[in-house]
């Protein structure tokens, strides 16, 4: 009997070990006495004591060690069959590409100051693209998340092209089949919400997510049109969204600005009481080139502030998936809805794509909702896409990380390294280090109980 290639060791205390399943996400804590009984019957077979018998047989009924590399390979192939076939979980529409911003870190910046025809989109196309979304619905009638993002540029610059979107959905329910389990959400800057805006959002049951860096000094890369800081003027419409009742989340990048304010953005963050947070780790692009330090303590800070806020019951997004996925022993094949082709990306003129870091350059954008014979399921884009999770890249196969990771961003991973099935290096260092966080916060919670 040997380890499953799959299990991976991690030192907790001088005196207690952890081995972790990475193809199962499980994890099982022994004594360095165990431990070393353990492999000593790896190397001569013999079981020095009884509780010896009763670990070997825990560990191999749960994969944890096995007879040869047969029984690992049998166990992969198991887990692949496992991977559900794409569907599609996020739709974001580009409502307008139009931004009255002109943050210094958007890593869509080139897509929305460039020189498509289309910048707004049209009633046509919002039709179009609720038909699009109807059919894919109806083909898919199972059981998953679905949502949809209105997204930018700056999504309220065609607050009418949303209301329009809303009443198309209207419309299509009582018409045709609808589910009713869509969730909608709005992704903004915040500057241009006002009353009227904030009620028809709680209206049509949008969920808001406002792009603030908290702290002033952080929030300086936000700067309008004409390079003025917006700040203030964000902090008075978070103000009001609380005066009207009106639920939001934060959408908040990790500057190295940030960092060095890490303890009053907490404060901060609890004062403002948003619903959830988001943190955002930097994209590359031609002005944000950040060194492996950069991740490694935008992920300490990070688990620092999902230790602190998650006291008072506020949880960071990005940390929850991986601690959603530990908890259950569930994988997580996609860190973000793309990955697998299970998202739709609505250009203002109607292009369909997967990935909204290509709305520059439109790559991977090879229909339209005009289409009406459009099939994602058989669309050469977006069955590339399909198999882009670490459980099927060759690379990942021997790193700890393989179904909690799910794979980053292939738009970074692509434009670091030249294709979205390169390793998303940077959120390599950051999966490494969440894991290592969840099993040793594990054993403490295990030791509080």
């Amino acid at each position: 009997m040997q380890y499953s290639k799959y299990v991976h060791v991690y030192q907790i205390k001088d005196d207690v070990f952890a081995l972790y399943h990475s193809l199962l996400i499980r994890t099982v804590f022994l004594s360095v006495i165990e431990k070393i009984n353990l492999e000593n019957f790896f190397e001569n077979g013999i079981i020095i004591e009884h509780s010896l018998s009763e670990i070997i047989d825990y560990l191999y009924s749960n994969f944890f060690i096995v007879n040869d590399e047969n029984e690992d390979i049998d166990l992969y192939s198991r887990c692949v069959d496992m991977i559900p076939q794409p569907a599609i979980s996020n739709a974001y529409i580009v409502i307008t590409e139009n931004c009255n911003f002109n943050c210094k870190y958007c890593f869509i910046a080139n897509a929305v100051q460039g020189q498509h025809s289309v910048k707004v989109m049209n009633h046509k196309v919002i039709s179009d693209t609720v038909r699009l979304l109807q059919k894919t619905y109806e083909n898919q009638q199972h059981s998953y998340d679905k949502t949809i993002t209105f997204y930018g540029g700056e999504p309220l610059l065609n607050f009418e092209g949303i209301k329009f979107f809303m009443k198309e959905v209207n419309r299509t329910k009582r018409q045709s089949y609808w589910p009713n389990d869509v969730k909608y959400a709005l992704i903004t800057n915040g500057s241009l919400l006002t009353k009227d805006i904030l009620q028809e959002i709680k209206g049509y049951g949008i969920a808001l997510s406002i792009s603030y860096d908290v702290d002033e000094e952080s929030h300086s890369q936000r700067l309008d049109k004409s390079g003025a800081d917006s700040y203030d003027i964000v902090r008075r419409k978070i103000a009001l969204c609380k005066e009207m009742d009106m639920p939001f989340s934060l959408s908040i990048t990790i500057t190295d600005t940030l960092l060095k304010h890490r303890n009053s953005v907490l404060e901060d963050i609890l004062r403002l009481s948003p619903q959830t947070i988001a943190f955002n780790l930097l994209i590359p692009n031609s002005g944000t080139e950040q060194n492996d330090e950069y991740y490694q303590q935008a992920t300490d800070f990070m688990l620092d502030s999902f230790e602190k806020l998650r006291v008072v019951g506020l949880y960071e997004d990005r940390i929850m998936r991986k601690v959603h996925s530990f908890k259950e022993n569930k994988m997580h094949l996609f860190d973000c809805c793309a990955g697998g082709g299970n998202q739709y990306v609505i250009a203002p003129d109607g292009s369909i794509g997967v990935c909204h870091g290509y709305l520059n350059n439109r790559k991977y954008f090879t229909s339209n909702v005009c289409d009406s014979d459009f099939k994602f399921i058989e669309n050469s884009a977006f069955k590339f896409w399909k198999n882009r999770t670490p459980l099927l890249m060759e690379k990942c196969q021997d790193c700890e990380c393989l179904s909690i990771c799910g794979g980053g961003c292939p738009y970074a991973a692509d434009l670091m390294h030249g294709s979205i099935y390169a390793l998303d290096t940077r959120f390599c260092i950051h999966a490494k280090r969440v894991l290592a966080w969840l099993i040793k916060d594990l054993y403490n919670q295990i030791k509080q109980d």
